[in-house]
């Protein structure tokens, strides 16, 4: 994905404190959850995820919560791109009053063309994602030379106007709770790739390396472009969703805003293909794990893609598009992701004590006090991104969690009354004991 959100960062708290929000909040944040994600996907190498590691931890029950937790918060994001994607559109084709049937058509166009996508497999997924990927950078990386080709004059070597002094100012009205949660949001959602680790050769060497690389290409995604574009601009009220390619218009004329708009629609792409990816093989590794209905862990023949779970994903994203507003999804998104990754934390943590033997090919370099010092920051960010909410906001995530803590018990009556529903899938590793209550097993 590309620097989604960005805009909306520099909108409520201006560009330098975007930049400086990213530097902490991925030094005591995205770097712990990275590594407790490094050491966790290594030791349970199979698709579930953290599902699997809270199963371990705390039983299936709470296992099963992590996953409900996790999977609304995607479902919920996933809602974001679809209109994301048609902003992007509209910004880039200067298509702005188009009819509301034209704007569903394009929506439902998008996501069924990601649907197809992750139906031919999760191989042509990842090369979709870095197709997409690059299709993003390029113009990126074009602008950002570009705009700081005028770092020192003040003008670009197109003749763009550059203020370096952008980057210090803060806007009149900041809004601090849309900026903390924006920038979660940014930089969350490491142990995502989790839920596919079954799908990867060698897990031990490949996830560390890789999600150390994606770190690094992360910060400069968001970082580069923060100071490209508000050295180009400072009207910092008008800063929304897809106003990056307002910019470039400006400056650049219709065709770099065509450029750019393009870009980004293939980086909403990306990013809803993950997002689907993510939920679908987290059902179908719960469910290989006797945690869901089997029905769930069915694959094509062609493909081996989860038919069955990928397309439950997409109809919750059809169910969430009437939420239009940015902010409330991303409030409710983040305030589900925070609480199941103070689960996921609390997870590593135990296990550290009650299965600290256990085969860990990545294992992070923290014992005892200095492993609880290394993620204390996390939680203090993850109990403020479950609670600094409106009050309206933390009623309907209240309703979700309620909503999942019943699914849960649902799940346990079926599996008492209809055991056959839930086979294991053959030829996985087992790492949850579905007969066991609330309990650790292992």
């Amino acid at each position: 994905g590309g620097p989604e959100g960005t805009e909306t960062i520099i909108q409520n708290g201006g560009a330098g404190y975007a930049v400086l929000g990213i530097a902490v909040i991925g030094l005591v944040w995205s770097i712990p959850t990275a590594l407790m994600t490094a050491e966790l996907s290594t030791m349970f190498p199979e698709n579930g995820g953290y599902t699997l590691w809270v199963s371990a931890a705390f039983g299936p029950r709470m296992g099963k919560m992590a996953g409900w937790l996790q999977f609304i918060s995607s479902a919920v994001d996933a809602a974001i791109y679809p209109a994301l994607f048609l902003s992007y559109f509209k910004a880039a084709s200067g298509l702005d009053n188009l009819a509301v049937w034209a704007d569903w058509g394009i929506k439902a166009t998008f996501i069924t063309s990601m649907f197809a996508l992750n139906l031919t497999g999760i191989g042509n997924v990842g090369h979709g994602s870095v197709g997409f990927m690059l299709l993003l950078l390029a113009p990126f990386v074009v602008v950002i030379f570009i705009a700081f080709s005028g770092a020192f004059t003040g003008t670009t070597l197109l003749g763009w106007e550059f203020n370096t002094a952008n980057w210090y100012e803060t806007p009149a009205t900041a809004d601090w709770s849309a900026f903390l949660m924006v920038l979660l949001w940014n930089m969350g959602y490491w142990e995502g790739a989790s839920v596919c680790a079954g799908e990867i050769e060698n897990v031990g060497q490949t996830f560390p390396k890789a999600l150390a690389i994606v770190f690094v290409i992360v910060v400069a995604n968001y970082v580069l472009p923060i100071l490209a574009f508000s050295g180009l601009d400072n009207d910092w009220e008008a800063y929304d969703n897809g106003y990056y390619i307002t910019i470039i218009r400006r400056v650049g004329g219709a065709h770099w805003g065509i450029l750019l708009g393009a870009a980004q629609c293939f980086s909403a792409a990306g990013l809803y293909t993950s997002g689907i990816v993510k939920n679908g093989y987290l059902l179908c590794g719960m469910a290989e794990q006797g945690m869901l209905p089997s029905a769930f862990s069915q694959r094509l023949e062609t493909s081996g893609a989860p038919w069955l779970a990928l397309s439950v994903c997409v109809t919750l994203t059809l169910a969430f598009l009437p939420l239009e507003s940015f902010t409330v999804i991303l409030t409710v998104d983040m305030n589900l992701y925070c609480l199941a990754l103070l689960l996921e934390i609390a997870a590593l943590l135990r296990l550290r004590t009650t299965d600290p033997d256990r085969v860990r090919p990545y294992r992070i370099p923290a014992e005892g006090v200095w492993l609880y010092l290394l993620f204390l920051p996390a939680v203090v960010v993850s109990l403020f991104g479950v609670f600094w909410a409106a009050w309206q906001v933390l009623l309907l995530s209240l309703g979700l969690l309620v909503g999942g803590v019943l699914l849960v018990f649902l799940l346990e009556l079926l599996r008492g009354t209809n055991p056959e529903w839930f086979r294991e899938s053959s030829g996985v590793q087992h790492f949850v004991d579905t007969k066991a209550g609330d309990a650790s097993s292992l």
